[in-house]
């Protein structure tokens, strides 16, 4: 069905315009750029180039070169174009489904939202969305977020040497012993800080690497010395923020009581974490064939502060001693694979 638009002109009366007008207008105006391609095919029909059919005004002035693309194949004018590129255009013109993604142009110096979207058998229309200010924008939160993780891991290494050299200095064994529980816990956050800098500001958490790192660290402090091995196994997975933390002091708590309590000081064995995703969210399972729990553990401090935190997450812990100790926790939060989608600059 034709489309036609009827205006009020002067006198009062309607009048008809052409449609092919208005489209016009539309493509001489808009200030994103449009580009009509021809595609071009190899012996075999696979999509090799394209003609440059026409361009709007918008895409001719965005970077150097553009306004003589018209005419042009277009890796006469980018011959270090990706094949992605080409790849793109395909899948609009075979799914009839529009394609869309970001890329960085080297010549315009600028961040693009393109679209390709399919016009006939052998024509891509291609949208280009300027969003260079979107990006320095998101490039800005992400350095102030990089800075405050930073500064965060930094106090957080103050406030854990203060308890460290009182711990150091206190005549009763038992407040200094919970004192330096204390901060192994606020070393664990910590070392999340100290990850997410790494990360370049990021409010997402490589749990693999991260529970790498913590349970090198619990190894240093806790079984130097020792004949006992911590051995974890964790799928690629990463987490919100807040649930990497809540993580990672479980996993701290697990592990000190394990060491503490599994294997007698002379004693050999292991003490395992798994990490892995489950029905809904996570299961997480730290467990050892020692000498089993102590009496007063399940109603210690460490027991209760896991307990406090599965319970606020709505998750559940599942605790068995027959032969060894073993602790499993579940927590109903998703996690997001590493196989999620991806973005890549296709320029």
């Amino acid at each position: 069905m034709s489309v036609v638009r009827k205006l009020s002109g002067r006198d009062g009366r309607r009048r008809q315009e052409d449609p092919g007008e208005l489209y016009r207008t539309l493509f001489e105006t808009m200030s994103e750029g449009f580009v009509i391609c021809e595609v071009i095919r190899d012996a075999s029909g696979r999509l090799v180039d394209y003609w440059v059919r026409d361009a709007n005004p918008a895409f001719r002035r965005r970077a150097p070169g553009a306004a003589n693309m018209v005419g042009r194949r277009f890796l006469e004018m980018r011959p270090n174009t990706h094949p992605r590129w080409f790849t793109a255009c395909h899948v609009a013109l075979t799914r009839g489904e529009p394609v869309r993604f970001e890329f960085w142009d080297d010549q315009a110096l600028r961040w693009y939202d393109v679209h390709m979207t399919r016009l006939s058998e052998d024509e891509v229309g291609q949208f280009y969305i300027d969003i260079t200010e979107r990006k320095k924008a998101e490039r800005y939160q992400a350095e102030l977020f990089d800075e405050l993780n930073h500064r965060v891991k930094n106090n957080l290494t103050i406030v854990s040497g203060v308890l460290t050299m009182q711990a150091r200095a206190s005549a009763d064994p038992a407040v200094r012993e919970q004192l330096l529980k204390a901060v192994d816990r606020i070393q664990s956050i910590a070392d999340l800080h100290a990850s997410l800098y790494r990360s370049g500001g990021k409010d997402e958490v490589e749990a693999q690497r991260y529970l790498q790192e913590l349970c090198e660290r619990l190894s240093r402090t806790l079984l130097e010395g020792r004949d006992v091995r911590l051995d974890l196994h964790a799928e690629p997975l990463t987490l919100p923020l807040d649930q990497a933390v809540q993580l990672g002091i479980i996993v701290n708590e697990l592990v000190t009581n394990a060491a503490k309590h599994a294997y007698p000081d002379a004693g050999k064995g292991v003490i395992w974490v798994r990490l892995g995703r489950a029905e809904g969210g996570l299961r997480l399972c730290v467990s050892d064939l020692g000498r089993g729990l102590a009496p007063d553990t399940a109603s210690g401090l460490g027991m209760r502060l896991v307990r406090s935190l599965v319970e606020r997450a709505g998750g559940e812990v599942k605790v068995e001693g027959a032969r060894g100790a073993s602790v499993e926790v579940r927590l109903p939060v998703g996690a997001a694979g590493d196989d999620g989608p991806l973005q890549d600059n296709l320029l």
